[in-house]
């Protein structure tokens, strides 16, 4: 019998067709042919942070649904049944809720598939952002038939759209770092490929949306003031408990030490990689391995090559027997390079991260650059590199290596050595130390 309720509810509703569009929006927004599918938890981040379109289009088609009785003429004759509210309304909303976070949910199910085919590292936890978003776009369809049925407009639903969205952007622009953006539906702070999400922010936004989501049934089951007054009382409640479980915004997110773990490859000498791009692990042995060997000319030369697990841009103290290696990959796998080779990449800079500057300092990063370049093709064999480099770089690259050239042999060793020296204490004068201007 209750199987039956809920058929007829779905022939009668445009739930279903609502679930499917939010399907496919979910699929269209999160697609990205360029992020590896073995990185499952970016994968999972970047269908949360869907959100930000997907739960006003959630909140409009709640509303649209929920103005029915309206348009329908029986609101009356609907209210006047001796059923509760609660119960009286759950057909619809059970229906509702559930094409809309079966939606949500179903579209995730082809990153998940391609990221279990390519991953050998599956986070603990990687579902809690799956959770809490599912349950903020069920409170978004329930907030919507509640609002729908309090003001059964037909401009209702595309107000509330606009309206939810403009909010979130006012929010975004003046409190980006402010615990208000943890209330948002679509902030979850991905801090990078090697991050977990905290369990209190988990839990802050379960609460906040289980309680919008109850002040959502509530407002949509009631008939007088009184009980649309009552509705918001469990969203009061649930903001203030969800404040007070919230951590900082800086702290949503920590470093997996599970996915940082070192993963080497047998034989010497040695190079690791992070658990998490294990799979990479067979393209970078070769290329690691004769770099090493190049670099072996060097004084004090390095003798391992290890993946560092730090975002673009961030500062790692260098250890002077050890290159230190940023790892990205594409979308379908392989080793995403800065150079002509991964072996030229690690060559670069005479085997450094590269460092010295502000990111936004391109004239900083200029003279940086092609000191770099200069000294790993110096160490390649090379009188010129390719044309990779924009202007004035390529113009200091071809000069130095030039510069570089025309002194003795044991000079240039020294001088390629000093700005391996310089560039392990991140100086911006690399140009200087290698050419010796």
């Amino acid at each position: 019998m209750i199987g039956r309720v809920f058929f007829v509810e779905v022939r009668r509703s445009a739930a279903l067709w609502f679930g499917i569009g939010l399907a496919l929006a979910t699929v269209s927004l999160t697609a990205d042919p360029e992020r590896w599918d073995g990185a499952w938890m970016a994968t999972v981040l970047a269908h949360h942070s869907a959100l930000g379109l997907l739960w006003p289009l959630a909140l409009a088609a709640g509303a649209w649904q929920g103005r029915r009785d309206h348009v329908a003429g029986v609101s009356e004759s609907v209210a006047a049944t001796p059923r509760p509210g609660l119960v009286r309304v759950a057909p619809q909303a059970v229906v509702v809720v559930g094409c809309l976070a079966g939606g949500y949910v179903g579209g995730l199910l082809d990153g998940l598939g391609r990221a279990l085919l390519a991953a050998t590292y599956h986070p603990p936890g990687w579902y809690w952002p799956l959770f809490t978003g599912t349950l903020s776009v069920a409170a978004a369809g329930l907030l919507g038939l509640g609002l729908g049925r309090l003001l059964p407009s037909r401009l209702t639903a595309p107000l509330l759209a606009v309206g939810s969205l403009a909010i979130m952007l006012v929010a975004a622009i003046t409190q980006p770092d402010g615990v208000v953006m943890l209330l948002g539906f679509s902030y979850l702070d991905d801090g990078g490929v090697f991050h977990a999400i905290d369990g209190r922010a988990v839990a802050g936004k379960a609460v906040w949306f289980a309680a919008v989501a109850a002040t959502g049934w509530a407002l949509y089951a009631a008939t007088t003031g009184r009980a649309r007054l009552l509705a918001v009382l469990p969203s009061v409640v649930g903001l203030v408990v969800a404040l007070m479980v919230f951590p900082s915004p800086g702290a949503v997110t920590r470093q997996d030490p599970q996915a940082v773990a070192l993963v080497c490859a047998d034989g010497s000498p040695r190079v690791c990689v992070t658990r998490l791009h294990e799979p990479a692990l067979p393209q970078i042995v070769e290329p690691a391995r004769r770099a090493l060997a190049t670099l072996g000319r060097l004084p004090n030369a390095p003798t391992e090559v290890v993946e560092e697990a730090i975002p673009h841009g961030a500062f790692v103290e260098q250890r002077r027997d050890t290159v230190h290696l940023r790892v990205s990959l594409q979308g379908d796998g392989t080793v995403t390079t800065g150079r002509e080779s991964l072996e030229a990449q690690i060559l670069d800079g005479a085997g450094t991260l590269a460092c010295g500057a502000a990111l936004d300092d391109v004239e900083g990063w200029e003279p940086i650059q092609a000191a770099r370049a200069a000294a790993g093709l110096w160490l390649q064999g090379r009188d010129a590199g390719p044309d990779e480099f924009w202007d004035p770089v390529q113009g200091m690259v071809t000069d130095a290596l030039a510069s570089l050239r025309a002194l003795p042999e044991q000079e240039q060793l020294a001088r390629v050595a000093a700005l391996r020296e310089a560039a392990l204490d991140c100086r911006p004068d690399l140009y200087e130390v290698l050419t010796g201007t």
